[in-house]
């Protein structure tokens, strides 16, 4: 892929010089700590309504959680894939494509 650069990007007197941080260093450690706390209580709830599924459905924990979660978690993904194939973004549509091609390739 070759970028070009457009007129007007190269000027200014802000050439190489570093952005400035929208939040401070202890505030974004704060959000980090923050989300992961959430983020692990999600992952127990998830394991838990795993296990309470695979009792009521008769179904075993490996499939649920192997086969059908990430199915139902790249829902969206698959979802915009193909809103970007109808919007005529293919080079998008393409590379989320290829993204879970990888993905299952790796695994």
């Amino acid at each position: 892929m070759h970028f070009v650069e457009q007129e007007g990007e190269g000027e200014g007197e802000n050439n190489g010089a570093e952005e400035e941080a929208v939040i401070g260093f202890w505030s974004g450690f704060a959000w980090l700590a923050g989300m992961t706390v959430f983020i692990a209580l999600l992952s127990e709830y998830v394991v838990d309504t795993i296990e309470d599924a695979s009792d009521s459905w008769g179904l075993s924990v490996s499939f649920l959680s192997i086969i059908l979660l990430p199915i139902v978690g790249n829902a969206a993904e698959h979802a915009g894939a193909i809103i970007f194939a109808f919007k005529n973004k293919l080079d998008i549509s393409l590379g989320v494509a290829l993204g879970s091609s990888t993905q299952i390739a790796m695994f």
